[in-house]
């Protein structure tokens, strides 16, 4: 049985920072790693506090319970796309953990080139485009099926690439679990995707400087 105390510490004792090639390849299979490092790249130490909106045994900074004694699998990280969720601590804390015994190449000119193609097809999206849209437009550009798709597209929102310039992205600040549970599009259909990205319109565009900022040294 862990605490959220003793969850949150090992977390911060990770080696949460597999180099940046390896993301990419990984990324370019569907991604799983980058995901996981962005939304814990500003997690910091916390007590844990009762959620407002997620239920009496959440944290409303983490989402993690006060105890569990619940493990991470490292089944349930290659059970890609349905198991994945890169915002539960304990789950992305694992993947960086097991990362570097997976057999991750490190990036090749293909994902390399698979990786802007996927925001060459992004950049293209006209202003009035949706959700929708934005998921369709990245299908020809690399081999996934919806789900896959909008999970890529949920870790560019959690990256701050895909996010509107009036919402948090964890590339600023670990955002807090009941911000993420409480701010709700009025659209049900879009609270499907995860928070950042539910509210991104192609008005919002590509953010270029957070594109060089994780991606520079490869394009």
């Amino acid at each position: 049985m862990s605490s959220h105390d003793e969850i949150v510490a090992r977390t911060l004792e990770t080696d949460r920072l597999p180099t940046k090639a390896r993301m990419i390849a990984e990324r370019s299979a569907c991604l799983t790693a980058f995901g996981s490092y962005v939304a814990l790249q500003k997690f910091e130490a916390h007590a844990y506090q009762r959620s407002m909106f997620g239920g009496p045994e959440t944290c409303a900074v983490c989402g993690l319970p006060p105890k569990t004694d619940a493990e991470e699998t490292e089944e349930r990280v290659a059970n890609y796309p349905f198991q994945v969720q890169h915002t539960d601590v304990k789950y992305a804390a694992f993947d960086l953990d097991t990362f570097a015994r997976r057999n991750v190449d490190e990036a090749t000119q293909e994902s390399i080139d698979c990786l802007a193609r996927l925001l060459g097809a992004l950049r293209s999206l006209p202003g009035g485009a949706q959700l929708t849209q934005l998921q369709k437009s990245i299908s020809k550009a690399i081999k996934s099926n919806k789900f896959e798709r909008m999970i890529l597209l949920e870790t560019f929102g959690y990256a701050g690439i895909l996010c509107p310039k009036t919402k948090q992205h964890y590339g600023e600040q670990f955002v807090i679990c009941d911000n993420t549970v409480s701010d709700q599009p009025k659209e049900f259909y879009k609270r499907d995707w995860a928070y950042p990205v539910r509210f991104w319109t192609g008005q919002d565009g590509v953010n270029e400087k957070l594109v060089n900022s994780y991606f520079g040294e490869f394009l």
